[in-house]
């Protein structure tokens, strides 16, 4: 027994429509009120829950495609930044023994302005292309070079 009272209604069906629910009320082995219910949920209730899959279907396609696209990006940018070091160390010459010191200490300034320069970059609202092509600049306004060395 079912808890929920059922609405008892009437209807007039086409002779073909008729012996199609006999037919599948017989296939089911449901008498043909039950095969008619069931009939009339799938084209009513269930049809709404294809149009919900439907419009998660065209999100996720949609958010699917984006990520295509964001990959396509980080592997241009991973691709650019080693081409990038690998010029760089091609045609970079090594330094001469005797300054190989005072190189390394440059180069060690250098690295820690470029660690401070990402992290401020990377901070929220904040992009690296705004700021890491000309430098950046102190609290008194006047532009420090990646070495550290005011311009």
């Amino acid at each position: 027994m079912s808890a929920r009272p059922k609405k008892k209604i009437t209807i007039y069906l086409e002779p073909d429509l008729a012996r199609a629910l006999d037919t599948e009320a017989h296939i089911r082995g449901l008498p043909t009120t039950r095969a008619a219910a069931d009939a009339l949920r799938r084209v009513f209730l269930d049809e709404k829950d294809e149009a919900v899959a439907d419009t998660v279907k065209m999100r996720l396609d949609r958010v699917e495609k984006r990520e295509v696209v964001r990959a396509r990006e980080i592997t241009i940018i991973k691709e650019t930044l080693l081409l990038f070091i690998r010029v760089w160390l091609e045609h970079t010459p090594p330094p001469r023994e005797e300054t190989l010191d005072a190189t390394n200490a440059v180069a060690e300034r250098r690295f820690q302005s470029f660690l401070e320069l990402l992290a401020e970059s990377l901070a929220p609202g904040r992009t690296l292309f705004a700021s890491a092509p000309h430098g950046r600049q102190d609290a008194l306004g006047s532009e420090v070079a990646l070495n550290g060395a005011a311009e």
